[in-house]
């Protein structure tokens, strides 16, 4: 079995679980780190083991006999390292956001595309209880659809480092949380055709970390509503102002309801008219007739990003959650900017091939009596 070579570029503490995730695989090293500072990369590399450290990613990339790279640098600093490592034909697991400009995102996948090279940009989605709710997104368990939610909301993030600095971020709670709720709907639901949305700062005085006060510039509150060609809504908001964390994805049916990690539960889904085999019956909101179908979550192996891309490395295959995805993705979110500033809806221009594809009839809710 070949050795997959990897190079990481960026030195933060987010850079720490792909290190520890190559460590567990068979065949796979981090050969070289880069970041601005070198003292960093160089103490990212003591730490890892890892032989080399650069503080120019050309020059690592050209020096280094890589396989791909990884990208967990801040999101401004996204665009330039994938496409130098596109450009030079390497493969790229990328964090999230893709970019902080949707020319940038757009510029990424094309070039993929030129390249022939695995372009894997992040939110990754395919946990266990994502692909078992998967497989009850069906007019068979909840009957048309006929709207969605999501949420990733939490206090905030405790770091001040660049999070709340707009020249550095580029956007706040819409790049760094909603991409997270957006992903997972369109993930489940396929593509949308339009985005409205209401975006501003609520909190401009913050308290972070150990009470160090610090002045933010960056959008904490944005509340969207996704359209579907069938015409269901999907609302969908990122608040950094809760005193706790909320991150749930609900799909409802005209009969039922999927709901992933929702009130304790990794995936429930109300279904009164039958019940699922091989499920657990609980009350789910107070509601009778949900179902928590753990052996069918239990189905499905749970997947380490990093194991997941070293597959699509070693398969040619591109990663289930495509470039082309994942663009359309950050399309609902560049978009939800552009309607804020404009008071107008966004009409989306991209698209793509859903991995799991829903019978189209599921969101036909005028055609018949239902």
């Amino acid at each position: 079995m070949k050795t997959i070579n990897l190079g990481m570029i960026g030195s933060g503490h987010v850079s720490n679980r792909y290190f520890e995730q190559a460590a567990m695989l068979e065949g796979v090293r981090f050969v070289a780190t880069c970041s601005k500072r070198l003292d960093n990369a160089e103490k990212k590399a003591a730490t890892y083991g890892v032989p080399r450290w650069y503080d120019d990613y050309r020059v690592m990339m050209d020096r280094e006999k890589l396989d791909a790279v990884v990208v967990t640098t801040p999101h401004s600093v996204h665009a330039e390292p994938v496409l130098a490592a596109l450009e030079r034909g390497l493969n790229v697991l990328n964090e999230k956001p893709m970019a902080t400009t949707f020319e940038d995102c757009k510029r990424m996948v094309s070039l993929a595309e030129e390249k022939g090279v695995i372009f894997m940009s992040l939110p990754f989605d395919l946990n266990p209880a994502f692909l078992a709710a998967s497989e009850f997104v069906t007019e068979h368990y909840i009957g048309k659809i006929t709207g969605a939610e999501a949420q990733l909301s939490l206090p905030g993030p405790w770091r001040d480092n660049w999070y709340y600095d707009k020249t550095i971020a580029h956007g706040g709670a819409v790049l760094d949380c909603l991409v997270y709720p957006v992903s997972r709907l369109i993930g489940l639901l396929g593509p949308a055709v339009s985005v409205v949305a209401e975006v501003n700062t609520l909190i401009p005085n913050r308290i972070v970390g150990e009470g160090k006060k610090v002045n933010s510039d960056v959008d904490d509150n944005v509340t969207i509503i996704v359209q579907f060609a069938g015409g269901q809504h999907a609302v969908i908001r990122s608040l950094w102002g809760l005193s706790h964390k909320q991150n749930h994805t609900i799909i409802y049916g005209r009969s039922g309801t999927v709901a992933l990690n929702d009130s304790g539960f990794p995936l429930v889904v109300h279904s009164p008219e039958q019940a699922l085999p091989n499920a657990e019956q609980v009350s789910w909101r107070g509601i009778e007739n949900c179902y928590v179908p753990y052996g069918k979550i239990a189905s499905y192996p749970k997947e380490e990003i990093i194991a997941y891309f070293v597959h699509c490395l070693r398969s040619g295959e591109q990663p289930i959650q495509s470039g082309k995805q994942q663009l359309h993705v950050h399309e609902i979110m560049f978009g939800a900017y552009r309607s804020a500033e404009s008071g107008q809806r966004y009409q989306l221009t991209t698209s793509f091939a859903p991995w799991d594809k829903l019978n189209p009839d599921i969101f036909d809710t005028r055609s018949r009596y239902i």
